[in-house]
């Protein structure tokens, strides 16, 4: 048996563009606000979201960033970039709600619009004509290249100030600043970066750190004992705090070990422990929650509830599911208690539970839990909120899980219903949807309508990311394997090649995700009957694993199965069974003898052996 691989989804907040003031306000003039600077017409931020597409900056800007550690130009300027044009509607809503609150003048409005966007404009066609010459071997000129990145972004950062958004510029700024120590092989920085803001912007959500003014509150009701340490603690706390909001995390903490030392308030606590858990240091993250927990009285049980939801998702990052899950079990009867089984907190525990579960195997439990936590936000929101399309993506991810592929479909189907009213058709985590849904039809054996998904998400990655980049290059491969499940073996051959060639373009030629392509070539020139190819491609996946994995990952196994096949096929029965040994060794040793792909492989060793015998 030969193993294919198939690109996991993943999901990025997407951009937009705008039209001029005039051309907006026709579109949905309904209320007349009165503003000091005079008459404001209402401007409708979801529908200038959901109207226009930032493809014209995003594409560009995100296949430069991919190729960005093989210019000669600085990387991490251009992955700012990258990324703040994919929060481009966040900077568009931001003014359109300022106007309509009388914070943003008519004449910002308008700078905005006439004045900022067209350099925008004119700095992205600019960089569009440099991604060509680069796709086409052209040599650049570097310095005009980085004069063109520093004035997008110096435009850039002035609409984000007249948003009153340049925050997020600045998280942007301090995690890319954290992504350099980070050596995941499975993602870009940019990628990495857009996961992260993405996550941090859902627990800011789920758990909101206290605000200053809500400290003063507290510390109020202490000051009178504890004068001096109060107010050196809120004073710390709120330097802390900032710092915090802006994701600079490492320069938070002294500020927050300050303030937990003057005065022992569960909230100084959890942002402590927060800041130590968003720099991966679990360790000391788990020890700052267990003092906050044994500070915290258990009457106050709503802070005990947090402080042990908190350790749950701890847990959950270091891989205790077993710990995770009881923590997060009892934040939730918690929550429960405080504030009834249909309140948002418990479905978010819920949520949580259910995350848990899955990563524990138990699918019946993560589709108990996950489908209570549906229900609840269905009853608090209603039926077309995006939170309830990232549940409904999850129970069908269980079920895909699960075999059941039609009850997949159904839930995937209605998440990717309501994030094209939400977003609009052409917003990545559409194409994520219709990604998972085109995996879902795979497995059902309908390769034509798994075709169509899979290209409408390649589409819609083309134009946000850019024809150049690694999620393009996912959505390729993924169409590879339909097209050869489909027997159309030249065409699959073609799209798989061409995500090996933005691979390598992007990553070098080293990097697993080049070994996962050259894999599947091989996989498709073995079903065109072309051995020797199939062997060769093979071989360099088997290399490239070794070398970033080390010899004994679950990977290399499937290479090493997958040459022995090749070999047997050949008549190379010692070489076969040499391989496929060393696959089994791998297996039995991660999976144990029962597991599928262990079976798989001793099954093919020991037909090899019935081969050499005769």
């Amino acid at each position: 048996m030969f193993h294919l691989w198939r690109s996991n989804s993943f999901r990025h907040t997407g951009a937009v563009i705008l039209l001029g003031l005039a051309s907006v306000t026709r579109a949905v003039a309904q209320k007349r606000i009165p503003c000091p600077d005079g008459e404001h017409i209402e401007i409708d931020v979801r529908q200038i979201s959901i109207q226009y597409g930032a493809s014209t900056f995003a594409g560009t800007l995100g296949s430069l960033s991919a190729l960005g550690a093989r210019l000669e130009i600085t990387p991490k300027r251009l992955q700012e970039v990258a990324v703040a044009t994919q929060q481009w509607d966040e900077f568009l809503k931001g003014l359109a709600a300022g106007y309509n609150t009388c914070a943003v003048t008519r004449e910002q409005y308008a700078d905005g619009l006439n004045r900022i966007y067209p350099r925008l404009q004119e700095d992205g066609s600019s960089l569009e004509q440099v991604r060509k010459a680069i796709a086409n071997g052209q040599k650049i000129d570097a310095q005009h290249l980085q004069r063109l990145i520093d004035s997008f972004s110096a435009d850039l950062r002035q609409f984000a100030q007249l948003s009153g958004k340049e925050i997020i510029l600045e998280r942007i700024s301090a995690l890319a600043d954290q992504q350099k120590a980070l050596s995941d092989q499975e993602k870009s920085n940019t990628e990495r970066i857009l996961a992260k803001l993405d996550e941090l912007k859902q627990m800011n959500l789920q758990a909101p750190l206290a605000t200053p003014p809500e400290i003063k509150q507290q510390i109020s009701d202490i000051r009178r004992g504890l004068l001096t340490k109060a107010d050196n603690a809120e004073v710390a706390y709120n330097k802390g705090y900032a710092l915090l909001n802006q994701y600079h995390f490492a320069e938070a903490i002294p500020y927050l070990q300050q303030a937990v030392a003057d005065v022992p308030l569960p909230d100084f606590y959890l942002a402590l422990g927060r800041s130590y858990y968003e720099l991966s240091n679990l360790g000391d993250a788990e020890r700052v929650i267990r003092e906050g927990l044994k500070a915290t009285p258990t009457s106050d049980e709503e802070y005990v509830a947090r402080l042990e939801s908190h350790m749950g998702v701890i847990l959950e990052a270091k891989g205790d599911l077993g710990g995770a899950l009881q923590y997060t079990q009892r934040a939730l009867k918690i929550g429960e208690r405080l504030y009834g089984p249909d309140h948002p907190i418990v479905a978010v525990r819920a949520n949580n539970i259910g995350q848990i579960l899955q990563d524990k195997g138990d699918l019946g439990g993560a589709l108990q839990y996950t489908q209570r936590a549906l229900k609840i936000d269905e009853k608090v929101y209603g039926p077309d909120n995006p939170d309830l399309a990232v549940e409904l993506n999850n129970i069908g991810q269980i079920l895909k899980d699960k075999g059941n592929l039609d009850g997949a479909l159904q839930y995937t189907r209605r998440a990717l219903k309501i994030d094209e009213k939400v977003y609009g058709p052409d917003h990545p985590i559409v194409a994520v949807k219709a990604n998972n849904i085109g995996a879902i039809l795979q497995d059902k054996g309908e390769l034509d309508g798994a075709l169509q998904y899979s290209h409408r998400a390649l589409k819609i990655d083309e134009k946000v990311y850019g024809p150049d980049h690694p999620i393009v290059a996912r959505d390729d491969n993924n169409i590879g394997l339909i097209l050869k499940a489909k027997g159309d073996l030249n065409s699959a051959l073609q799209y798989v090649k061409r995500a090996l060639k933005i691979d390598e373009k992007v990553y070098g030629p080293d990097h697993h995700s080049v070994a996962i392509n050259a894999n599947n070539i091989g996989l498709i020139l073995t079903a065109k009957g072309d051995l020797d190819g199939a062997l060769q491609y093979f071989q360099r996946a088997l290399k490239i694993d070794e070398k970033v994995y080390g010899p004994d990952y679950p990977a290399v196994a499937i290479r090493a199965n997958n040459i022995s096949q090749i070999l047997k096929a050949k008549g190379d029965l010692d070489g076969a069974l040499q391989y496929a040994q060393r696959a089994l060794r791998i297996d039995e040793k991660v999976y144990g003898p029962d597991h599928p792909s262990t079976k798989a492989v001793a099954s093919n060793v020991a037909e090899i052996r019935k081969l050499r015998s005769k």
